[in-house]
């Protein structure tokens, strides 16, 4: 049975009405959303609407993971208070260039939603393992993805994915229209499939399977798998806590931000070009992966730059992304195993590791 309106009930956004307006004015809408800024609830409940968005929030707040490795506490914080402090920061209007990983994003994301009307709610995600960026195997539990699903008015469901890095869709994804092929960025094509995964036992309910191909004659392949099933903020929390200390964030410092058309990926004075129409196009990526600054355009990825220090990967997160860490922020990697080397010709401590928890 297709789930209506009326069967979410409204969530209150944990941001007051001026921080919403902060964020409408920070993610530079196109023209013709720009009348709605000073009053959030009037934004419109249509689908061309969730685009803007989706797309405006994903060119403005990186995917990364800088807290995990450059902060005192080598952790994150999921509260929205906190996600609103790290990403706007004091400024009106200033914004901070940080982002943060999926369940910081998808939370931000889902109480600025809720600012503007929009029914929505989170759901947990089982993703795959990746083997050279290669997605393969068992999917895994709840423990590492979120995503936000939105209810419209005319009844009709999307998925909104704002938190899956360079990967992730660039638009909403339709829950009622399984197996609809969508162009993502350069040749990907992506797409929600309804079916069972291998260790499944029950045939009902069966999961959102979110696929990809890198061009019309390559085999689909999965990411991640997701039901209906609402999560909650101590899901989350938990989810949070697994996540900084295991996996792909424990080892790899990572930011990706998707590229706007009219930007230059490292000075940042074209935004204003992408305001001049009533859409939101995306050209390519930025990444920085590691000691690597990759960029995508079109498709194709090329390495611009390989850092040798973490003076020239402090350099380039202000260069690229206009990320600008504090001295006790970079000062507290110093000494850990993500850490490059220092300039300041002091001998390196023993690497610290960070704590990995064991699962059954």
């Amino acid at each position: 049975m297709t789930n209506s309106l009326s069967e979410i009930l409204p969530e209150a956004s944990a941001y007051t009405t001026d921080q919403i307006i902060a964020w409408l004015t920070h993610i530079r809408l196109p023209d013709a959303y720009t009348r709605y800024i000073q009053n959030p609830i009037s934004f419109p409940k249509t689908y061309d609407a969730l685009r803007i968005l989706m797309r405006c929030q994903i060119t403005r707040f990186p995917f990364e993971n800088l807290s995990l490795h450059y902060s005192p506490a080598h952790s994150v914080d999921v509260a929205p208070s906190a996600l609103y402090a790290k990403m706007m920061g004091p400024d009106r209007d200033g914004g901070t260039g940080r982002g943060g990983y999926c369940m910081e994003l998808s939370i931000f994301f889902h109480h600025m939603l809720c600012g503007l009307g929009f029914q929505t709610y989170l759901t947990g995600v089982r993703i795959r393992p990746r083997v050279n960026g290669v997605p393969g195997g068992e999917y895994f539990g709840f423990s590492t993805h979120v995503n936000n699903i939105v209810h419209l008015p005319t009844g009709q469901k999307y998925s909104m994915d704002v938190g899956f890095g360079g990967d992730g869709p660039t638009r909403p994804l339709s829950l009622d229209s399984p197996g609809q092929v969508i162009q993502n960025l350069g040749l990907q094509e992506i797409r929600l499939v309804r079916d069972t995964i291998p260790k499944q036992r029950l045939i009902d309910p069966r999961f959102w399977i979110y696929q990809y191909r890198n061009g019309p004659d390559k085999d689909w392949n999965s990411f991640y798998c997701f039901t209906e099933a609402e999560f909650f903020r101590e899901d989350f929390e938990i989810m949070s806590c697994f996540a900084n200390s295991t996996g792909m964030h424990r080892y790899t410092v990572m930011v990706v931000r998707f590229i706007r058309e009219g930007e230059d990926v490292k000075l940042f004075q074209n935004l204003e070009v992408a305001r001049d129409s009533e859409e939101v196009k995306i050209v390519g990526k930025v990444m920085l992966m590691d000691n690597l600054v990759k960029v995508n355009r079109g498709g194709k990825t090329s390495v611009v730059e390989v850092l040798d220090s973490e003076e020239d990967r402090v350099r380039a997160l202000t260069e690229y992304f206009r990320i600008s860490l504090t001295e006790d922020e970079v000062s507290s990697m110093r000494g850990w195993d993500t850490a490059l080397k220092f300039g300041d010709g002091d001998e390196e401590p023993q690497k610290k590791q960070r704590p990995y928890h064991a699962t059954a």
